[in-house]
């Protein structure tokens, strides 16, 4: 998969791991730009252009966005690196608040079920993370219930609020 390709699709985990709970919290896009400045996560990508698109199909398509992206992960051979930095991402942004929305958790779950790392790989990287694992859904995810509850009960951010996003940020030189 082409580098460039790559660093979309994590940034299209960020926006929708944003978006998932129905409210953008400004520690969120912070914890973005931090992101951006100090990794090579988003390099090279026009973050804002990214965005104009994301908020484009979000008000087209709603939660089928999130849908498309997982399908896209479940489809895309992405190597033991590049899942991790898709679980990265997706945790450091629900953390930036401070606080997990039952659509967060259910977020994370389905993104987990979507990846194929082992949950060895999983602890060595970020040690045992309870929100990553729960009995009920992963019993729930192979049957597919959790995933159903989630695109019927998520709601997301109204446009106004998507459109005040502002991810500029002042790289040092």
């Amino acid at each position: 998969m082409d580098k460039n390709e790559f660093k979309k699709i994590l940034f299209k985990v960020a926006f929708c791991t944003m978006a998932c709970d129905g409210h953008i919290d400004d520690r969120e896009v912070e914890e973005l730009k931090v992101m951006d400045k100090n990794t090579s996560f988003f390099e090279a990508i026009d973050l804002s252009n990214e965005l104009e698109q994301l908020i484009k199909d979000l008000d087209k398509k709603g939660t089928k966005v999130i849908e498309e992206l997982f399908v896209c992960l479940r489809e895309t051979k992405l190597n033991p690196i590049q899942e991790l930095l898709v679980l990265e991402v997706a945790l450091r942004i629900i953390n930036a608040d401070g606080k997990h929305d039952e659509n967060e958790v259910k977020f994370i779950h389905l993104l987990r079920s979507k990846l194929e790392l082992h949950d060895e790989t999983i602890n060595d990287r970020f040690g045992e993370l309870d929100i990553l694992y729960t009995n009920e859904y992963s019993k729930n995810i192979i049957a597919g219930k959790v995933e159903i509850e989630f695109f019927e009960r998520v709601k997301l951010p109204e446009m106004s609020e998507l459109i005040q996003v502002d991810l500029s940020i002042e790289k040092s030189e």
